[in-house]
């Protein structure tokens, strides 16, 4: 069952301390791709959607002349002003908001951005259509997140095994659905990179705040996973416990078409 926005909000609200010192989202080659696809310039005005604890909003900042980032969650967006000043940027601002309904005017940012969170979106394609409507003719989107590959069966094992750890999942597309559902809005994807990235199961888990019990059903998931989701999940087992997986990041420059 899909799980409110409220239930999403208190988890990110609850875990906010956890992903503001996550090295997964604080650093990695991703986040330098990201970075190069924005295309920054200095009176560039940029929107970090679902910014999380801000790192993507704070990595950008430096090069353009205002980030708005926004977020479901108020401990997040605290997270984020606290790395901002932390930092000593003075051009990063926060707003309590949800993509799916943004209180923004048609055309008001240059790029807008996205990293690792699309997979908590409850409807993906009215967010994508709200990231149109308020990209200037111009503008981009450059949006990363987890993508699982096109065979059914790995797409299920991934899917259901990310639920199961963290039940605000909703769900990671395959590249092509991305690629689909970006152009049905009116963004033409130009660049896309895909990038692997290794976590590390404890840690993993303990960025979702799992008791004991949910623990236990995510190391016996990864158990019972069958030989190709370990083969291309790189699973790796020590005591018959998972230890580490890698999946696939997405990373996507689309591009707003011109009206008509």
């Amino acid at each position: 069952m899909k799980p409110t926005k409220a239930q999403t909000a208190r988890q990110f609200d609850r875990m906010s301390h956890a992903y503001a010192s996550s090295s997964v989202h604080a650093a990695g080659e991703d986040l330098a791709i990201l970075l190069e696809y924005v295309r920054p310039h200095a009176a560039m005005r940029v929107l970090d959607i679902a910014t999380g604890a801000g790192h993507t909003a704070a990595a950008i900042a430096p090069s353009v002349a205002q980030v708005v980032a926004i977020d479901i969650a108020p401990s997040m967006l605290a997270r984020t002003a606290e790395l901002a000043a932390a930092r000593g940027l003075t051009n990063v601002a926060t707003e309590l908001m949800d993509v799916e309904a943004m209180r923004f005017a048609d055309r008001s940012f240059d790029v807008v951005t996205c990293r690792i969170a699309p997979h908590h979106f409850h409807d993906i394609d009215q967010a994508i259509r709200e990231v149109a409507r308020v990209l200037c003719d111009d503008g981009a989107f450059v949006v990363e997140d987890s993508v699982v590959p096109d065979d059914p069966a790995l797409d299920r094992f991934f899917n259901e095994i990310e639920a199961i750890r963290d039940p605000t999942h909703v769900r990671s597309l395959t590249v092509t659905q991305w690629m689909a559902k970006l152009r049905a809005a009116g963004l033409e994807p130009v660049a896309s990179t895909n990038c692997p990235k290794a976590h590390d199961v404890a840690d993993w888990i303990a960025r979702a705040g799992l008791d004991a019990e949910g623990a236990a059903r995510v190391y016996a998931a990864f158990a019972a996973a069958p030989e190709p989701a370990v083969a291309r999940f790189a699973l790796r087992f020590e005591d018959a416990r998972a230890v580490s997986y890698t999946d696939d990041k997405v990373i996507i420059r689309a591009e707003k078409r011109p009206a008509g």
